[in-house]
């Protein structure tokens, strides 16, 4: 079963693709266009070099991305490990000849790159065991000139300052992102009821201010379906409350389950009592909705046990209802429901 993702963690994922699909193409055009302007020699042996292949590996990660956006981070492993390869086979050339600009300037990106895709931390130690695979390959290719060992000071100071403010940076980011989930954490424990995970009385009537005001200001039907569990008193009574829960969550579930599809809200206004917020629908629609929840929660035992419930329904009557008074007709007509017999929709 794959995990959900909530809108935060989509736009990061959507964040890191964007960054390593456009390091990804530019270094494509980087060796497009140096090849137009400075032909290494004739094609295909002259291409077969350490910046062509790297090229390769560029292409073939914006295709992998393309086709698995989800495997970011073992897609651009594999990129950077191929990287890695491609420049330790550049080093001879780079460690007789002088520091590469060139070669400096792509392994600075691949360093903040990685600290987008993979956090700051797993980058922190990536790069730090690179820059030490790096260091390890120039010492063995033998001392170098003066002026050379300035170039590859510089490259490291260079990609080691950039490290340090993409860690900087990314732990800001990290510590943003732990704070607002723990924030929506306790933002939705506040508002769900904590046995039913519906809406809580202080939510749902909040909801139902909200639904009022646009219903008014849009010229829209709007109803409202109250129900009470028949006799659930003795079900505490003769299973105990941790039954009782398992009904109350069954019956939650169950309204949730009808009317999510339409836009419908469900809370918990208290005890076995729930109410259910039905915008864009007249009461003709609204009685038909809840004697279709009525034979749901009826027709099938819930929890083991059967149960039926009472429905009343009420519905906006424009400017001039209240919600007290809205909620107030529809908790009557649930308590007529009661004194006809129960399990019946008034």
């Amino acid at each position: 079963m794959s995990r959900r993702t909530t809108p935060l963690q989509d736009l990061l994922l959507r964040s890191q693709l964007a960054a390593v699909l456009a390091a990804s193409a530019a270094y494509v055009a980087y060796a497009l266009l140096t090849a137009l302007i400075d032909p290494p020699g004739a094609f295909p042996l002259a291409y077969q070099t350490p910046k062509y292949w790297a090229a390769v590996v560029a292409a073939a990660t914006i295709v992998a991305l393309t086709a698995v956006p989800h495997r970011l981070k073992t897609v651009y492993l594999a990129a950077a490990a191929g990287y890695a390869v491609a420049t330790l086979f550049e080093l001879p050339r780079a460690a007789t000849g002088g520091m590469s600009v060139h070669l400096m300037l792509w392994l600075t990106l691949n360093v903040l790159v990685s600290f987008v895709v993979f956090g700051a931390r797993p980058a922190a130690a990536l790069n730090a065991l690179g820059t030490l695979l790096l260091l390890g390959a120039v010492v063995v290719r033998g001392p170098l000139p003066a002026a050379q060992r300035a170039d590859w000071i510089t490259a490291v100071i260079v990609m080691g300052v950039a490290g340090m403010i993409a860690y900087t940076l990314m732990t800001f980011i990290e510590n943003n992102l732990l704070q607002h989930a723990q924030d929506s954490e306790k933002l939705l424990a506040a508002r769900q009821d904590a046995v039913t995970d519906v809406y809580g009385r202080g939510a749902i009537e909040e909801e139902l201010h909200h639904a009022m005001e646009h219903a008014n200001r849009t010229n829209t039907p709007m109803s409202i379906v109250v129900t009470d569990i028949d006799h659930f008193k003795q079900v505490n009574d003769q299973h105990g409350h941790a039954f009782g829960d398992d009904v109350l969550r069954a019956v939650g579930k169950r309204l949730r389950r009808n009317v999510g599809g339409i836009g419908g809200m469900v809370g918990r206004w208290g005890g076995e009592e729930f109410i259910v917020l039905l915008p864009g629908l007249s009461k003709p629609d609204a009685l038909a909705l809840a004697e279709r929840l009525r034979r749901e929660i009826g027709d099938t035992p819930l929890a083991g046990l059967p149960v039926t419930a009472s429905f009343g329904v009420a519905s906006y009557r424009g400017t001039g209802d209240t919600p007290d008074q809205l909620f107030g007709r529809a908790d009557m007509a649930m308590y007529e429901a009661k004194r006809s017999g129960r399990n019946a929709v008034r």
